[in-house]
């Protein structure tokens, strides 16, 4: 089943709405047309979405589950660089620059998503000016975190890095801990720019000085404030 109009949910009623560029628009009239551009689809884990170096066809927003994007080599080796939750928008810089995509987008578990095709996107930000404001908004955080990882690991030791891409990717809401879900040691080794053997040797020091603990293939953040401090304030 592709993407269609059935599948996209109502913004009005979505909990993540506040962290959506749905959420940034200001009127009525932008928010129900931006409503109605919307089809999605609902994508298994591991299922991609779009491949590096394709055109765009539109741009995307994560309206549940989680996507991870990542780089290939002609080896097949992956570099995974970021991982988008509900609200945020994907493949919106590339379409934006003309660019062909500079990163494949991939299902971490159901998800579902949706997109606005390029053409409507275009129409719809010409009619709403303050709609483009809030795009630019976006683009700017997008920039704004990749200047702080490549900071982080610039500047910051090993250690750090890692307790930095754990308290960006546990899940706050989780009782009676934040957890981290659903990510594999390679790929937090990928997020932090370390190496898998590094990143298990650390996170064995994290349970052994009880920041953190594994629960089957997930990680709880027994000590949320230690590990944000560990972290610093560059993230």
């Amino acid at each position: 089943m592709g993407f269609s109009r059935k599948e996209a949910p109502n913004c009005d009623w979505c909990k993540f709405r506040k962290n959506c560029f749905y959420g940034l628009l200001e009127d009525a009239q932008s928010k129900k047309t931006w409503r109605e551009m919307r089809v999605a689809n609902r994508f298994r884990p591991g299922e991609t979405i779009f491949y590096e170096g394709e055109k765009p066809s539109g741009a995307y927003v994560v309206c549940t589950g989680k996507v991870k994007i990542y780089k290939s080599n002609n080896a097949g080796q992956q570099l995974l660089t970021r991982i988008e939750s509900p609200g945020d928008l994907v493949g919106h810089i590339s379409m934006l620059a003309g660019w062909n995509y500079s990163g494949s987008a991939e299902a971490m578990e159901e998800s579902v998503v949706s997109v606005i095709n390029e053409a409507e996107l275009r129409d719809f930000l010409l009619k709403h000016p303050k709609a483009s404001l809030a795009l630019l908004s976006e683009v700017s955080r997008d920039v704004r975190r990749g200047e702080a990882k490549a900071r982080d690991i610039a500047f910051k030791p090993a250690r750090s890095r890692l307790a930095g891409t754990l308290t960006r990717t546990m899940n706050p809401a989780t009782k009676p801990y934040p957890i981290v879900a659903s990510l594999k040691r390679k790929e937090i080794a990928e997020m932090a720019g370390l190496t898998i053997e590094t990143t298990v040797r650390l996170l064995k020091d994290f349970e052994e000085r009880g920041l953190t603990r594994r629960k089957g293939k997930d990680i709880v953040v027994t000590d949320p404030e230690r590990l944000k401090t560990l972290a610093g304030h560059f993230s």
